[in-house]
């Protein structure tokens, strides 16, 4: 059975996600979530380890961003395991809210990441999308999602906790771009939900999209980066037609100029953090 080794035990914002993920193990056994989980058998905060039971089946993909499309079979499993979980109510006090989508939008104009009206458009969006929050996983990569027949497993529980309705199917629309039928599984699934759904889901991938292309564009330079920039660009854009649909030619996200000396827009999670966690910094 492996050790999952946290790979910065040092960085303060790792040490408070290994003790998430520690803590969300052990509400797993309280209350069962409808998807596979792996016991908790052992943890060691001091050196960062986590020993975990071995869960059969595959990576969905060991690309963060699967370069050709997920079987059909995969694609509805994967999708209705995380509605599921969306669907799911864990132990009261077991998990918090993550994102305050207020001061994360404030803090990506400040980081001149948004303009002003992408700003004051999604703040609309988000009073639409209204209060409800939904328990999701929180980084559904294809790495972190383990297939076995019909079943359907998640590993690394770090970013659990309550957002608005459909971050994670949000993540997955974005990481399967090579995969349109399960983006249109997605878009159905959304749009059967209502207006504040969908506004809920723009918002979600408003957040993620803008962190991605943030996060390439601080990668060097290589193909795969240059590729992927490219689809993030044209999803950024396209997803932008739905608070400007004037626009013909909607502006890309703002280049960032030279690097300041301010946090990461996603807090304390470090570029470097995240290439670590993603293992695919190409």
């Amino acid at each position: 059975m492996p050790a999952h080794e946290s790979p910065v035990a040092a960085h303060a914002f790792w040490r408070g996600k290994f003790g998430r993920e520690a803590a969300a193990y052990l509400a797993f056994a309280r209350c069962t979530p409808p998807v596979r989980v792996p016991r908790l058998l052992a943890a060691d905060a001091g050196k960062g380890v986590l020993l975990l039971e071995r869960l059969p089946g595959h990576h969905a993909s060991p690309d963060r961003y699967p370069p050709t499309p997920l079987a059909h079979q995969d694609v509805c499993a994967v999708v209705d395991a995380l509605g599921s979980l969306a669907r799911w109510t864990p132990t009261p006090g077991a998990f918090a809210q993550v994102w305050n989508y207020r001061h994360r939008l404030d803090r990506y104009l400040g980081y001149g990441l948004f303009q002003d009206s992408d700003h004051q458009a999604l703040t609309h969006l988000l009073q639409e999308a209204g209060p409800a929050r939904n328990f999701a996983h929180g980084d559904p990569l294809p790495g972190n999602i383990l297939l076995d027949g019909p079943g359907v497993g998640l590993l690394d529980w770090e970013f659990a906790g309550y957002y608005l309705p459909h971050l994670d199917w949000a993540l997955l629309w974005i990481l399967l771009h090579a995969t349109p039928e399960a983006r249109t599984l997605i878009e159905e699934r959304v749009a059967a939900g209502g207006p504040a759904h969908q506004a809920a889901f723009t918002v979600n991938r408003a957040m993620l999209l803008t962190r991605e292309l943030r996060t390439h564009r601080e990668l060097p330079p290589a193909p795969r980066q240059q590729s992927r920039l490219a689809t993030l660009t044209r999803d950024w854009d396209a997803l932008r037609t739905h608070w400007r649909p004037d626009r013909r030619h909607p502006h890309s996200i703002p280049q960032p100029g030279p690097r300041r000396a301010h946090p990461h827009p996603d807090g304390d999670e470090s570029v470097a953090a995240w290439r670590v966690v993603s293992g695919d910094a190409q």
